[in-house]
């Protein structure tokens, strides 16, 4: 035996163990009939039949009420339909209850006639609208304009009140005082119940499409309804015990119906919520790992890289000019790789602290370019915040050819020197990065636009190509470069 067939019988050994349960009030009954049969009197059976009643509609009402205000989100057709059904089965309950012997006349005298008219007629528009229900399908907006599918229950409650009320001898009689019930009362029951059957076989055809879940709920109210009209076809007075089981049978299966259209526009839509939100979070960890493989990989990639081209320049040893074009190329790599390597190793995978990334990458140009002849001194003052690393990978390029620059120029005579990198967004929504040292400095007549130096023009064109920024020299003593640039050039992309 496979699984479907597994779960198939299972789900059918639930619908024998409603039947039992819904069977047993009836068969109790009929064993101790002479035990447990009675007729209530008016005044206690009224309370009960009130609240039952009342429980009854307060339930419709809450169907239609899930049904009409969740179809915009949910464009389930199905709870739409049974909604509105229930909407005028809550109407024409209303009137079976007002309109019940020992109540206040309901415009006309009430009567047992009288409230049995209403009960069938709502019995047997609550039976088709379950029919009809069977073929409407869930999820598809097949009501473009909801309003319009008020139009039959609304006008089937404004006949019936009218024809019970005011022209109850064109209906047929439900109940003589002579009687009890009448034949047409009795046969009419019998037709509700055919008809719930049927609905409860087309549901039994919706399982496959829509699944056991959205369905078995409407499966067991029908069953429940099927057993409260026939207790209601055999009961000889209007308050025995028979009438009263009834009762119970309707207020359980519209409590069924109600927590199958909860399920279908409530808890279904959420549980999918939640589905599609699990999916996305182990979608997005799959993402934020391959993005940190691919940080990871670009980093070595750099690495590799810088240690290939400082193996062909071993093949030259007695070429300073190329030794040096070789370490300069891994400082700027160093740059990038660094923060490659910090986007790796934190949580966010678009920016870098950038106090962290100008504190490491300082320390680093220094070590792999120091003088031993002249003790530098780094003063650093940076906003501690998170930048693009779009942004972040320029101002390291920048600072690279900056410091080599210190290193290298700037104290060819002195023991001591003393390097300040600052860094801040300013009131003019525009990051200010500021860089100076104490050394020789550049000549007045120094023209940064037109020099041949390649640190120069690379830290020309990144700051304005790169960062959209303005680039300012100091010349004379004490070199200083000035930075500005927006901050909003880019975007958040990862």
């Amino acid at each position: 035996m496979d699984q479907e067939t597994s779960y198939s019988n299972r789900h059918w050994l639930n619908v024998v163990i409603v039947l039992f349960l819904a069977s047993l009030p009836i068969l109790v009954i009929q064993v101790f009939h002479s035990s447990v049969y009675f007729e209530s009197e008016i005044p206690p059976y009224l309370v009960f039949h009130n609240i039952a009643e009342s429980f009854s509609i307060i339930v419709s009402m809450s169907i239609f009420g899930v049904g009409w205000f969740t179809y915009a989100q949910s464009k389930d057709s199905h709870t739409l339909f049974l909604g509105t059904a229930c909407l005028g089965i809550a109407l024409m309950d209303m009137m079976h209850m007002l309109g019940y012997t020992g109540m206040p006349d309901l415009l006309t005298p009430n009567s047992p006639n009288k409230s049995t008219q209403f009960w069938i007629i709502v019995r047997l528009f609550a039976a088709i609208s379950f029919l009809v229900s069977a073929f409407v399908p869930n999820e598809n907006g097949l009501f473009t304009r909801k309003r319009w599918i008020l139009i039959v229950p609304g006008l089937v409650s404004i006949f019936t009140f009218i024809g019970v009320t005011y022209y109850p001898d064109l209906l047929p009689v439900t109940f003589s005082p002579e009687i009890g019930l009448t034949h047409f009362k009795r046969v009419s029951e019998f037709v509700i119940i055919f008809i719930l059957v049927l609905a409860l076989i087309a549901y039994r055809f919706r399982i496959p499409r829509f699944g056991w879940s959205h369905t078995k709920y409407y499966i067991y109210a029908f069953i429940f309804s099927i057993f409260s009209e026939l207790v209601f076809a055999v009961y000889t007075t209007v308050f025995d015990i028979y009438n009263i089981l009834g009762h119970i049978y309707k207020i359980v299966s519209f409590c069924l119906i109600y927590k199958g259209v909860f399920i279908s526009s409530i808890n279904s839509p959420y549980r999918k919520i939640l589905e599609t939100n699990e999916i996305l979070s182990r979608s997005l960890v799959e993402k934020e790992n391959l993005i940190r493989e691919i940080y990871h990989r670009s980093n070595n990639t750099l690495q590799v890289i810088g240690s290939l081209i400082f193996l062909q320049a071993e093949a030259y040893p007695d070429s300073p000019e190329i030794k040096t074009v070789v370490y300069r190329i891994q400082d700027r790599i160093q740059a990038i790789s660094l923060v490659h390597r910090l986007l790796f190793s934190g949580q966010d995978l678009s920016s870098v602290q950038i106090k962290q990334y100008i504190s490491e990458l300082s320390n680093y140009a220094l070590q792999s370019n120091s003088n031993d002849s002249c003790k530098l001194s780094l003063k650093m003052e940076i906003e501690d915040r998170k930048l693009l690393f779009d942004v972040v990978i320029p101002i390291g390029l920048i600072l690279s050819e900056l410091l080599n620059n210190s290193v290298k120029y700037a104290f060819p005579e002195a023991s001591s020197g003393n390097i300040s990198i600052s860094f801040y967004e300013g009131k003019d929504n525009r990051f200010h990065l500021i860089y100076s040292d104490d050394g020789v400095g550049m000549k007045e007549d120094y023209n940064f636009k037109s020099c041949s130096s390649l640190g120069i023009q690379l830290i020309q064109g990144i700051a304005e190509n790169q960062l959209s920024g303005k680039v300012r020299f100091k010349t004379g003593s004490k070199f200083q470069c000035e930075i500005d640039f927006p901050n909003n050039i880019y975007k958040k992309r990862v």
